[in-house]
């Protein structure tokens, strides 16, 4: 038979029994509650980055197309060149203005000999192509 020891300290291990699964279900509600909180967080992030993989998408999709059209510009620059000009490197002469009588014993110059001379480049490089970086 039983004795009053043995169902104390029987009725002690239901209570802490009794505790512990009070405890883990308290931690399985939180738990619970954290992981819907973070699924939550997953689907925002998930529409965040498919927005974003759309963007790239239209982003690159713009700048072949800019290259495309400044390709395309460019080639027919360069045929507009071949066209028109049988000589690619033909340099401009700076024109001569006449200096005006003036009397010397004032030394000035008219404005228009301060004005800095502007020379054409040439910016087409050995292929024909534009330089344009």
């Amino acid at each position: 038979m039983l004795n009053l020891d043995q169902v104390r300290l029987l009725e002690n291990r239901v209570e802490k029994a009794v505790g512990k699964i009070q405890s883990l279900g308290q931690e399985n509600t939180r738990l619970r509650n954290e992981l819907s909180t973070l699924q939550t967080r997953v689907v925002e992030l998930e529409s965040l980055v498919n927005t974003f993989k759309d963007d790239q998408g239209r982003i690159e999709e713009g700048i072949l197309n800019a290259l495309d059209r400044l390709s395309a510009f460019e080639d027919s620059v360069f045929n507009t060149e071949i066209s028109t000009q049988p000589d690619t490197n033909i340099e401009v002469e700076n024109p001569v203005y006449p200096v005006p009588q003036t009397d010397n014993s004032l030394d000035i110059q008219p404005e228009w000999q301060d004005e800095p001379i502007i020379e054409k480049t040439d910016v087409s490089s050995a292929d024909g192509q534009m330089d344009i970086f």
